[in-house]
């Protein structure tokens, strides 16, 4: 209708102008009238008159179908209607039958629906009843990269060059260092773990015995068995509390001492009296802590450490002073500190007027008479301080005997072998003897027609201070009244010429321990008696050394000189 409405107001011709209306301006773009504005005009009647037919005929097929359609679903609704009425008049036509009821759905402790029977309720397993059509898809749209990853197990699975001839054992299967990673990574176990199972063995062990025991009862009383020891069980665990019967408690309190090996000395019974109250041992416990003795590791022991370097006398000062300096900075600490009280002034007659102004001006004859008191006094604490660090004579005896005796280096014994070509008279005799007792020496002379050999062993001091009394202090060259005899003139004049020679060094050097205990003289008649007396102290060859010495440097005569005496 509203086409149809267009269509005519649209084909409509255009309206006349009025009688008094003035007429309109012509425009260059009107057509021309006449005969050629008649046809056009009955052109465009024509169109129009069919375009008109068109619509109507298109409006009257849409309405056709509109009619159809309501017709349609007004037979649909009728339908239903009657089917409903029929349900309702079935429902009516039995009242007894009970209506369905709905059943009983739970949840349990895990989250889960459970049905009246206690069984799972899936998720969606009920058929779906969605609307749209978006809503019934079935299954899950697929993600072709998920699936991809979803493959890798079947290819860690088809691993096996026995089954698959493509198979490349050079390729590394995918996933197979991740579940390497995941082997070595720590694996930490839950609290309790351990624990646990050591509560179940316990418990296993405990019916165990208790079943042993029971075998060799009565079976009859094994219900009446009394149960000594149990302990509580772990709520959070929920196991068995472990048992033990009478017999393996009794087993193990009899491995359990009346009393104990440590405490047995210090009871008056030992271990059969047992603990008593007045059966300790008082005088026993005192106020000492018995320590293990140490052992040493069985290892190799650490190396030495090294020596230190002996200090020159500058640098003995030096550290002195270095140390009285500490020393007194520390005591003016403490007096700033208020630890220590200041000493009192040092007044002399020097300084009595510059730190007894006042005083001194008073009475000058007492303030003198004070400051001598107390100068004496300062002389007196002098004295007695070095009288109370002076040795005894005991200890001034130890004391140079220690220096005698100490060995510095630590290497050994010090011995020092001397030959003497002529036999001293008894002066001499005396200060060779003597003279090793007083140095702390020990060793031996020993007097033969061939040589004299003199052997000491002592420290680096007394070997310094008994080879100066031999080489320096004796006088060789004097043989006093007893050995002057008209008789000798001849020899002696001989050893007058080499009395330089007559004390030589033979040897010295460091033994591992001393050979004598004592310095002697001794006297052998022969060169094989003088061999063999020290052959007895393992030193032999002290003598085959003199004798060598002394037949190279002994000197002899010139047989030119004899020569020209006899002419």
């Amino acid at each position: 209708t509203l086409l149809t409405a267009h269509l005519s107001t649209s084909a409509m011709p255009e309206p006349e102008p009025a009688a008094d209306e003035p007429p309109r301006k012509r425009s260059r773009w009107d057509s021309t009238p006449g005969e050629g504005g008649a046809v056009a005009n009955g052109a465009a009647a024509a169109a129009m008159s069919q375009g008109l037919a068109a619509a109507k005929l298109a409006a009257q097929e849409a309405l056709s179908k509109a009619q159809a359609d309501v017709q349609t679903q007004a037979l649909r609704a009728a339908q239903m209607q009657h089917a409903v009425q029929v349900g309702l008049s079935s429902l009516a036509a039995k009242p007894d039958a009970a209506a369905p009821k709905p059943s009983l759905v739970t949840l349990d402790a895990s989250g889960r629906l459970i049905d009246e029977r206690g069984k799972e309720i899936k998720a969606g397993g009920a058929g779906s009843n969605a609307t749209l059509r978006i809503n019934q898809t079935t299954s899950a749209p697929k993600n072709p990269l998920l699936e991809g990853s979803a493959a890798v197990p079947d290819i860690a699975s088809k691993a096996d060059g026995s089954r698959n001839p493509y198979f490349d054992p050079r390729m590394a299967v995918p996933g197979a260092g991740r579940d390497a990673r995941k082997k070595r990574a720590l694996n930490f176990v839950a609290e309790g773990t351990f624990s646990r199972k050591a509560d179940e063995m316990r418990a296993k062990v405990a019916v165990e015995q208790m079943l042993r025991d029971s075998r060799t009862k009565q079976p009859g009383r094994l219900a009446a068995q009394p149960l000594l020891l149990q302990s509580e069980a772990r709520p959070s665990d929920g196991l068995a509390a472990p048992v033990m019967s009478a017999a393996t408690l009794k087993l193990e309190l009899q491995k359990v001492p009346a009393v104990e090996w440590w405490d047995a000395a210090l009871l008056r019974g030992g271990a059969a009296g047992g603990y008593a109250e007045d059966g300790v041992l008082l005088e026993h416990i005192t106020h000492y802590v018995e320590h293990p003795v140490p052992v040493d590791p069985p290892a190799e022991p650490p190396p030495p450490p090294p020596m230190p370097l002996p200090l020159t006398k500058k640098e003995r000062k030096k550290l002195r002073t270095q140390r009285r300096l500490a020393a007194e900075k520390e005591k003016q600490d403490q007096i700033r500190c208020g630890l220590m009280a200041p000493p009192p002034p040092k007044i002399k007659i020097s300084n009595l007027m510059q730190a007894m102004k006042n005083e001194a001006v008073a009475d000058p004859s007492a303030l003198e008479a004070k400051v001598r008191a107390e100068m004496a006094q300062r002389v007196k604490n002098h004295e007695e301080r070095n009288l109370a660090r002076k040795l005894t004579p005991a200890q001034r005896r130890e004391k140079k005997r220690r220096k005698m005796l100490n060995d510095p280096s630590g290497g050994g014994t010090p011995v020092t072998l001397y030959r003497i070509h002529t036999v001293p008279n008894k002066q001499k005799l005396y200060k060779i003897d003597i003279n090793a007792q007083q140095n702390h020496l020990t060793g031996l002379m020993l007097l033969a027609d061939e040589c004299n050999l003199v052997v000491v062993e002592g420290g680096p001091k007394a070997q310094r201070r008994y080879r100066k009394l031999l080489l320096h202090r004796i006088d060789w060259t004097d043989f006093g009244a007893a050995d002057d005899d008209d008789d000798e003139d001849d020899e002696e004049e001989a050893r007058r010429r080499a009395q330089s020679e007559v004390c030589q060094v033979v040897w010295e050097g460091l033994v591992v321990k001393p050979q004598f205990k004592n310095f002697r003289v001794e006297a052998a008649r022969s060169s094989e008696g003088a061999r063999k007396m020290l052959a007895e102290r393992g030193c032999a060859h002290y003598w085959d050394m003199a004798r060598t010495n002394g037949a190279e440097g002994v000197p002899e005569e010139d047989e030119d000189e004899d020569e020209d005496e006899d002419e």
